[in-house]
């Protein structure tokens, strides 16, 4: 004899699915992903105010690079302060109630150690920085820049004067010296081939290069079209070092046609960059290359609201193989779906890091083509990381949320 549920049983059993299914679906959000392995509940989550920062990691222990804002308090109410609607929260220090002092107290400092109690290294007044550590951390680059926001800047007025600060580690950033450098030189990027050679880019836009760990440094000429009188300073699009040794740098130029990304080369050795690829209507966003010849660009069609840019065409993420003086588009990604990186995996596929900001939160997203971007498959990691890199050396993907760290290996 057959017995068929009842239907209170049948909704039951259909609640319990759904439930299951929601459970999965929250599961698959917090692990920002499929097939990620949770490394740690209380990544960076001891340092104040909160934030991973830039960081990287080998084996057991990290390091990380973070610009950082004071933390501020309320003092506590009373019960009676509570109890009155008409009662406001107080700082408990009068700087905290000027937002212009709070900037001025914002940091950059270093962390290192083990991955769930790093300590500070290092720290320096600073709204923005950049860095640059060798593979084994040996030796580490940092740049600081600090304004003072209380300075009277008034249209028509001089921009208020930054102070640049650089410094060197050479003992994985447990101590730190100042380089010599000029503080009215901007550095917003460092890029370096090892310890003794590299590069930095600043305001103007203005290259330097080094040959002896930043001892000394040569002034590299740009190309006048990169330049605006009306700007000083003005900063180039893209920045990019390749494993062939090969300084890239991007921006828009206008011309007859249009305007147009011009791509510049200045291979390691020479004091001359050269123009090498002019793409027209699109915002170079990356460059990679295999070290063997191969180039791949990761651009954005059309440009930027900035530079003139409309919202009635939307704008499309793709990229291209880059052969001598051609580039031949490879694939072009849906509008909404905004990328920031590209790279090469290990086994040589090709990784594009973005963001989909099709529904009403963004996510991350990760696309992979293992045919030299014919085709692509793409994943969602879940909602924005607070932090995290792709690792192009081991093939490991890391990911912060919600103070807990996430690897995977995309190889």
């Amino acid at each position: 004899m057959t017995h068929h549920a009842t239907a209170p049983k049948r909704v039951k059993k259909r609640l319990l699915t759904l439930l299951l299914i929601v459970l999965a679906l929250a599961s698959y959000m917090v692990m920002g992903g499929p097939n990620w392995t949770k490394v740690s509940t209380s990544f960076m989550k001891a340092d104040k105010p909160y934030g991973p920062g830039d960081f990287r990691i080998h084996d057991d222990h990290m390091i990380t690079m973070k610009v950082a804002k004071p933390v501020t308090s309320i003092k506590p109410m009373t019960k009676e302060e509570l109890a009155d609607p008409n009662s406001k929260a107080e700082y408990t220090e009068a700087w905290m109630n000027d937002v212009h002092e709070i900037l001025n107290r914002h940091t950059v400092r270093i962390l290192a150690g083990a991955i769930d109690n790093p300590q500070p290294t290092f720290e320096e007044r600073a709204q923005r920085a950049d860095w640059w550590a060798s593979d084994d951390w040996s030796t580490i680059y940092l740049a600081s820049g600090w304004m003072d926001y209380h300075h009277d800047s008034r249209p028509g007025q001089p921009d208020t004067p930054q102070i640049t600060k650089l410094f060197k580690s050479i003992n994985q950033g447990q101590d730190w010296k100042q380089l010599e450098w000029p503080e009215h030189h901007d550095i917003t990027f460092l890029r370096f081939l090892d310890p003794e050679r590299g590069y930095l880019i600043g305001w103007g836009p203005r290259i330097w290069r080094t040959k002896d760990g930043g001892t000394s440094w040569t002034e590299i000429p740009v190309p006048d079209q990169a330049r605006n009188p009306q700007k000083p300073r003005q900063q180039l699009e893209l920045v990019a070092l390749g494993k062939d040794g090969v300084l890239r740098f991007a921006f828009l130029a206008q011309g007859f046609s249009g305007n147009h990304s011009q791509i510049y080369e200045l291979p390691w050795g020479q004091d001359t960059p050269t123009l090498a690829l002019s793409l027209p209507e699109q915002t170079i966003t990356d460059i990679v290359d295999d070290g063997h010849g191969k180039r791949y660009i990761l651009s954005e069609t059309g440009l930027p609201k900035r530079l003139g840019g409309t919202t009635n065409e939307p704008r499309q993420s793709q990229v291209s193989l880059w052969q001598e003086d051609k580039a031949q588009v490879l694939h072009t990604f849906k509008a909404d779906l905004t990328g920031y990186a590209l790279y090469l995996t290990p086994s040589q596929a090709l990784l594009f890091d973005g963001i989909d900001e099709s529904g009403l939160r963004s996510h991350d997203v990760t696309a992979i083509s293992h045919d030299a971007g014919r085709s692509w498959k793409i994943e969602d990691e879940g909602a924005s990381a607070q932090g995290g890199y792709y690792d192009t050396a081991t093939g490991t993907r890391w990911r912060v949320s919600a103070y807990s760290l996430y690897k995977r290996d995309i190889p």
